[in-house]
């Protein structure tokens, strides 16, 4: 080993150039005791992933030459003031903080904490067991069944795929983009699967990692079981009420553990997990701990959308055959089950070794936008990365369209927005109901991809209040005020208040000023201003804070140059309307954004390659 700068001042020198912080060097101190040692160096790259939601450290992503990016130039030439060259496997297979029972886990060349080497083994053993048990199914009644739900076509309807992978296996991913069926699909999956067990019916739980996404599901669930008009026998055992994912895990106070786990499972054959992408590899261990081992799992969500803000990206991890742009992903003995059920040939895939290729379904048409629709045309320009669409969608002039400069036109932005939040003021002056007044507010949203800076959610929610006051059509006299929109910022668990839930603030039948929300139940709820949590001003969110949600409107602002802006948040971002998208933006700063891809690391997707154990 050579270092051109050794112990206390190599330390030093990281914390100034803010490459890591001082707990990272603590914790490192106390798992690797010994001085300089490079296995000290790599938990702290280790404890520096884990900050970025990654959920372990492969070692081929080290750069050995500038592990922490400390290369800079003096004199002319370029200086390297740290490097590691040292054998990573032969130090981590010998070192004694390192193996079964250990804090540290070396798997597969990717160093972990032994808790979120932990959190993949639940979950991968969990679906892995799943994929051993037979379904037992009577194949002739489910052709009928999904003859019965799914109208003929000479090309092949994904939807109807998905609900017989999801009736073949035990586990099954369903991923589309806006408007392409989701819980459509889901929504005829639970009448078939009712059907098939009419004798002793489902327990099932509809669930989703928010309030709001919870309230959208329940909606949904609700308007397809009459839209489809399925039998009431078999409707009255599909639940149209979701429900938090804390809600149904049984949140204990001032903890992070939930009542139910492996020795207190839930009681239930059939969760269903919707806004899947927004969940994250420790809740989705524990959601697979919790349930009992026959209980088959059906995660829904868009693969495209932004990773959960906390760490891993398991949607994503597991939907990689999907990301690569690959339709017929079944192995032969799927792809002739299929068959059998659709009078039909399908075509099998060239065996990869990914062990979840047949527990995937990719819906690929949306039934929300038309193929002239702006909104569609430009969420599938910026995912595919394709600027000569692009290009074709700023030439077209969709009516649900509209690009503004951002500096030139933020002005006359703002003056807009305090006119688009007039509705829900109005409504609340007419003496409008909770609901009422909830709805108003979410048919217009604005969206921020950063929290500060001048085109961040601060200083745009400061604008837009101070443009409501000029208006008359607010009054901020204290803290709180008639018609002011908060978001929970923290989760509060005697309050069954989660981070992401909004509030709009009202006026009681006493004159009290009270925060209304609507929970994940669908009820109104009035909650003292008092004992409110931790909370900011919502007229402008931050996209990653949108996830979940659909507006009517959405406005978006994207700033120049923020390190934050990929292709996934702009896209999620658009995704969020459902009528009109206006863009704020610098010339060319959409298409920097759909040029810049981010990922995180996992071994997810390794451990269900057919040659490795998880």
């Amino acid at each position: 080993m050579v270092y051109s700068i050794r112990g206390h001042l190599m330390r030093k020198l990281l914390i100034e150039h803010d490459k890591i912080d001082a707990f990272d060097i603590q914790l490192a101190e106390i798992l690797v005791p010994e001085a300089d040692s490079p296995v000290f160096y790599l938990v702290l790259l280790l404890s520096r992933a884990i900050r970025a939601q990654h959920s372990c450290l492969p070692l081929s992503s080290i750069d050995r030459n500038d592990p922490f990016g400390l290369i800079h130039t003096a004199h002319g030439k370029k200086e390297t003031p740290f490097s590691l060259q040292d054998d990573f496997t032969k130090l981590l297979t010998s070192h004694m903080a390192v193996g079964d029972n250990k804090p540290l886990r070396f798997y597969n060349d990717n160093l972990y904490f032994a808790r979120y080497d932990d959190y993949e083994k639940v979950f991968v053993n969990a679906i892995t067991s799943r994929n051993a048990l037979e379904t037992n199914l009577d194949t002739e009644q489910l052709k009928n069944l999904l003859a019965r739900y799914f109208e003929p076509t000479n090309d092949i309807d994904w939807q109807k795929v998905a609900c017989a992978v999801a009736c073949l296996k035990r586990f099954c991913i369903i991923s589309g983009g806006p408007g392409t069926g989701k819980t459509t699909t889901v929504t005829k999956l639970l009448a078939i699967l009712q059907s098939l067990y009419s004798k002793v019916p489902l327990k099932v739980q509809l669930v989703a990692p928010t309030g709001k996404a919870a309230a959208r599901l329940s909606e949904s669930i609700a308007n397809a079981k009459q839209f489809l008009k399925i039998d009431s026998q078999i409707a009255k055992h599909i639940p149209d009420t979701a429900q938090t994912l804390h809600r149904l895990l049984g949140v204990i106070h001032l903890s992070t553990k939930f009542r139910h786990n492996k020795q207190n499972p839930l009681d239930v054959d059939l969760v269903i997990l919707d806004e899947a992408s927004m969940v994250d590899l420790a809740m989705l261990a524990k959601l697979f701990d919790a349930l009992p081992d026959h209980a088959r799992v059906i995660l829904l969500g868009d693969k495209d959308q932004l990773s959960s803000v906390d760490t891993g990206n398991v949607l994503s991890d597991l939907c990689k055959p999907l990301m690569l742009g690959v339709d017929h992903h079944y192995t032969a003995t799927t792809a002739k089950a299929l068959a059998q059920l659709f009078d039909t040939s399908f075509h099998a895939a060239q065996e990869s070794g990914y062990l979840l290729n047949d527990n995937l379904a990719f819906l690929q048409v949306s039934h929300r936008f038309k193929s002239d629709s702006g909104i569609g045309r430009l969420a599938k320009a910026v995912n595919s990365n394709d600027i000569n669409a692009l290009h074709q969608v700023y030439s077209a002039n969709h009516s649900d369209l509209q690009f503004n400069a951002l500096e030139k036109g933020f002005k006359a932005f703002v003056e807009r927005a305090a006119n688009n939040y007039a509705v829900y003021l109005s409504a609340i002056n007419q003496g409008a109901s909770i609901t009422e007044i909830h709805n108003a507010f979410s048919t217009y949203q604005i969206l921020c991809a950063t929290r500060v800076g001048p085109y961040g959610t601060n200083e745009l929610n400061a604008k837009i209040e101070k443009q409501l006051i000029n208006n008359n059509l607010i009054k901020r006299t204290g803290a709180f005020y008639i018609g002011m929109p908060i978001m929970v910022s923290e989760n509060n668990y005697q309050l069954n208040l989660f981070n992401g839930d909004i509030g709009i603030i009202i006026q009681d039948e006493n004159g009290r000023l009270m925060a209304s929300f609507i929970d994940d139940q669908g009820a109104e709820r009035l909650i003292s201003t008092t004992r409110l949590p931790q909370f900011d001003i919502v007229y402008a969110m931050t996209i990653h804070k949108s996830q979940g949600s659909e507006f009517n409107d959405v406005a978006m602002v994207l700033p120049a140059n923020s390190p934050v802006v990929n292709r996934q948040l702009v896209y999620t971002g658009i995704t969020r309307a459902k009528s009109t998208f206006e863009l704020l933006s610098l010339a060319g700063g959409l298409e920097k954004a759909m040029a810049k891809t981010v990922s995180r690391y996992s071994g997810l997707f390794e451990r269900f390659q057919a040659n490795n154990n998880a």
